[in-house]
């Protein structure tokens, strides 16, 4: 395995295993701390059932010990009044001791459940002590008996109270030892819930750093590379970004670069050889149909004519070659023209004067004469190259003489907003929609003797100016083309 086998072993699934480290840290936190939370709740509401029922044993606490001071006090009033009206309460305080008590003792310690048995025992006791022994001595008229038998239930009566006291007191501890420990378990709940929640939160805020660290610059990087190989500039490198895929995806980007050179490097090289290849191929079309001329016509030519009309022909086919030669060099021309970018010499330009005199020019030259050409321009002052300007209305100009056969030609021009528009308009056949487009490519003409390189150059020298040209149907609906151009109105 090679040293970037290696490095891309080692790389793969960095990430995916820190981000499932930080997602199962937090969820375990969480977790945790729902079940611990649960936990407490359970706890807490346990005890407070246990609360709850602790009062109910406080209240039946009370009871009881009231109701173990009533059994010997209703006893005690009988013996006073006599009303045996004392005698059923003594009766209802007696069933109220050993109902409570009965009650009370599961929920007493068990080393302390023996004071409710001791409870009942004493009670019932003294219940059958008053009834079955003072109460008849009472109503035989014994006192001596009775008194004696009064303080046996009156030490009967302290110890049961005595009892229910204790009872009462215990039940009342165990009330507030459950509310301790409701206490501690919401605190402890508390803090639990606050610690957890810090410790979410600062997990939180160090993997939202590691992962900015780990991912969003990196990604930041790879995404400002992305943008400088789109603008074709593939020799700056993302060099090592990040960990794991990300220095994966970096690693990728610039083999991605180094690739992209490589094959811009062919494509251009392609392009040149294409351009090249199309270049020479319309200057030979171009020339080698006046060069097959010049040939034809030297073939025929006689020096050794004497006679007049030979040397008439032979001055007539000189002539004809002294065209076809001007064809040559007009070629030439105009192709060291077109592949030279326009040098421009910019200043303040009256376009109405430059159309004007524009127009003057073209009148003298044999392409022009006998045509008349209508001009109509607003007055306007632009940032221009004059000499450039005129050299593309001129050529307009002799384009349109070409195509209408003697008819009129109309220019426009119009100020509109920044725009000026100059427009050239013929009475000629018109340019088909098929090869609008094509008219300002290099070598495609539609006229015989055309070179299709004039076009080109006033799209170059347009271009240059900031501007746009192109060619239409005339706007009034007749026949012929309308070529314009468009020139930004700036005065600097």
């Amino acid at each position: 395995m090679s040293a970037t086998d290696d490095s891309s072993a080692a790389h793969r699934g960095a990430i995916t295993k820190r981000l499932r480290l930080a997602f199962g840290s937090v969820t375990i936190i969480v977790v945790s701390l729902c079940a611990l939370l649960i936990s407490l709740l359970w706890q807490v509401s346990g005890l407070v059932m246990d609360m709850e029922g602790g009062e109910m044993a406080i209240k039946d606490g009370l009871t009881v010990a009231m109701a173990a001071r009533e059994q010997y006090m209703h006893q005690a009033h009988w013996l006073i009044e006599g009303d045996d009206e004392h005698l059923h309460h003594s009766h209802a305080s007696r069933a109220q001791v050993e109902r409570g008590a009965l009650a009370l003792e599961p929920r007493l310690p068990p080393d302390e459940q023996d004071r409710a048995t001791r409870l009942r025992h004493g009670s019932a006791e003294l219940q059958r002590l008053f009834f079955d022994e003072i109460k008849p001595a009472q109503l035989r008229g014994d006192i001596a008996t009775v008194s004696r038998l009064h303080k046996a239930a009156r030490v009967l009566s302290a110890e049961a109270t005595k009892e229910a006291d204790a009872i009462a007191r215990l039940v009342e501890r165990s009330m507030a030892s459950s509310h301790r420990h409701a206490t501690n378990a919401t605190e402890l709940g508390l803090l639990a819930g606050g610690v957890g929640v810090a410790l979410v939160i600062g997990l939180s805020l160090y993997f939202i750093r590691r992962f900015q660290t780990m991912v969003l610059r990196p990604l930041r990087r790879l995404s400002a590379a992305a943008g400088r190989f789109g603008a074709g500039q593939f020799s700056t490198r993302v060099g090592a970004v990040g960990e794991g895929e990300l220095r994966l995806c970096s690693q990728a980007f610039d083999s991605m670069a180094e690739e992209l050179e490589k094959r811009e490097a062919a494509l251009i090289q392609s392009e040149r050889m294409a351009v090249l290849g199309q270049l020479a191929a319309g200057v030979a079309h171009e020339i080698l149909n006046p060069i097959g001329i010049i040939r034809g016509y030297l073939k025929t030519m006689d020096p050794n004519a004497s006679t007049e009309a030979a040397r008439q022909s032979l001055n007539s086919e000189l002539n004809i070659l002294d065209e076809e030669a001007a064809a040559c060099q007009r070629i030439a021309e105009d192709l060291v023209t077109f592949s030279r970018a326009p040098d421009l010499s910019q200043a303040p330009v009256d376009i109405h004067q430059l159309l004007q005199d524009t127009v003057t020019r073209f009148a003298e030259t044999p392409a022009g004469s006998g045509i008349a050409v209508d001009l109509r321009a607003d007055e306007r002052q632009l940032y221009a190259d004059q000499k450039r300007l005129r050299q593309v209305v001129l050529n307009l100009l002799q384009n349109a003489a070409q195509m209408s056969n003697g008819e009129p030609i109309e220019i426009c021009g119009e100020a509109e907003a920044q725009i000026y528009t100059i427009a050239i308009c013929d009475r000629g056949p018109g340019v088909d929609p098929n090869d609008q487009a094509r008219v300002f490519e290099p070598f495609f003409s539609q006229r015989s003797g055309g070179t299709g390189l004039g076009l080109s150059v006033c799209r170059g020298i347009i271009d240059a100016h900031g501007g746009s040209i192109g060619v239409g149907s005339r706007d009034d609906g007749a026949n012929g083309a309308r070529f314009f151009f468009e020139l930004p109105v700036t005065t600097s």
